[in-house]
């Protein structure tokens, strides 16, 4: 099922907060390093390289994003918001 304007915008924003707070806990020398690394983990995660947004453009008409984002290791809202960089998302949408 498609997702609608207000549920991409939701999980985009979503993903921003989440990316913060796992950029805060990996720069906060505070916490325990297990989690640090924990963190830094995650944020790689939920970065594309230039590699894999293209490889993202390539796989855009023939899968999901929750396809693509298993087939890169990434997460669904970031797969939404580089597609939606690259104005894929708004064309999967009106067709």
């Amino acid at each position: 099922m498609p997702m609608n304007k207000n549920s991409q915008r939701w999980c985009i924003e979503m993903a921003s907060q989440a990316k913060q707070q796992f950029y805060e806990i990996a720069v906060d020398e505070s916490q325990p390093l297990e989690e640090r690394y924990a963190a830094a983990r995650e944020l790689q995660r939920r970065t594309l390289s230039t590699r894999k947004s293209y490889e993202l453009v390539l796989l855009w008409p023939h899968y999901t994003p929750s396809e693509i984002a298993a087939m890169l290791n990434v997460t669904v809202p970031t797969v939404i918001g580089v597609a939606s960089q690259y104005g894929l998302w708004q064309r999967r949408r009106s067709s």
